[in-house]
C-alpha cells in the first residue's frame, strides 16, 4: 500500500534493490519504505536499512533499444553460460572479448589470448535461421546476464554485429518484463 500518492523518479543503487529482493522473497511482512532528498530507508519489523540515492536524471534508454532486429536466437541459457565460462578461461585478460559465429541452428563460441598463445573454441545448439553472422561480447558482461535470468531458455535479438543485442529471458514472469542490452566488441579481422 502507498500512503503518499506522490510520484516522483528515482535511481537506487543496486546492492540494496537486490537485498530488498531477497527480503521480499523470504519476509511475509509489511515493508515501509521512506525516501528523503538523497538518501532513503527500508523498515522492516526486526531491522532497518538505509541507502543513497544516485545523484542526477537516468538517462533514456528507450532511445538505445534497437527496434528492427531481424535475427532471433533461442538457446538452452545454462548450456550456453557452461561453454561461455569455459571458452573465456582462454580469452584476453585485457579485453575478455569472446567472439560468437551463429549460423546453421549453432553458436561457435570462440577466444584467444595471443599473450599466452591459448585458444578455446566450443559449440552450442540454438534455435536459429537467419544469415551467418559474428559477434564479438565481452564475456564476464554475457555471463553475468544470463546469471541474473532464471528461465530454461533466452532470447537474443541482433541486428548487426556493430549494434546492441538484446538479451531476454524465454518467457517473462506475470507483470515482469526483463530486457537487457549489452553493446557488442569490435572484432580483429
Amino acid at each position: 500500500n502507498v500512503t503518499n500518492g506522490e510520484s516522483s523518479l528515482l535511481i537506487l543503487r543496486k546492492k540494496p534493490l537486490n537485498l530488498l529482493k531477497m527480503i521480499l522473497a523470504k519476509e511475509d511482512c509489511d515493508i515501509q519504505l521512506v525516501f528523503g532528498q538523497d538518501s532513503w530507508m527500508m523498515n522492516l519489523p526486526d531491522y532497518s536499512i538505509s541507502s543513497l540515492l544516485i545523484e542526477g536524471r537516468f538517462p533514456n534508454y528507450n532511445a538505445v533499444i534497437p527496434q528492427n532486429n531481424p535475427y532471433t536466437i533461442w538457446v538452452d541459457r545454462l548450456t550456453l553460460l557452461s561453454a561461455l565460462k569455459r571458452v573465456s578461461l582462454c580469452s584476453d585478460e585485457a579485453s575478455g572479448l569472446i567472439r560468437l559465429e551463429i549460423k546453421d541452428n549453432n553458436i561457435q563460441i570462440s577466444a584467444q589470448n595471443t599473450d599466452f598463445s591459448t585458444s578455446a573454441q566450443e559449440n552450442v545448439a540454438c534455435q536459429y535461421d537467419g544469415s551467418s553472422l559474428i559477434i564479438g561480447f565481452k564475456a564476464a558482461f554475457l555471463m553475468t546476464m544470463l546469471s541474473n535470468i532464471d528461465t530454461k531458455d533466452i532470447i537474443i535479438k541482433l541486428s548487426d554485429a556493430a549494434r546492441a543485442a538484446l538479451v531476454m529471458p524465454g518467457e517473462n514472469k506475470e507483470g515482469e518484463d526483463l530486457l537487457m542490452l549489452l553493446m557488442p566488441m569490435m572484432i580483429k579481422a
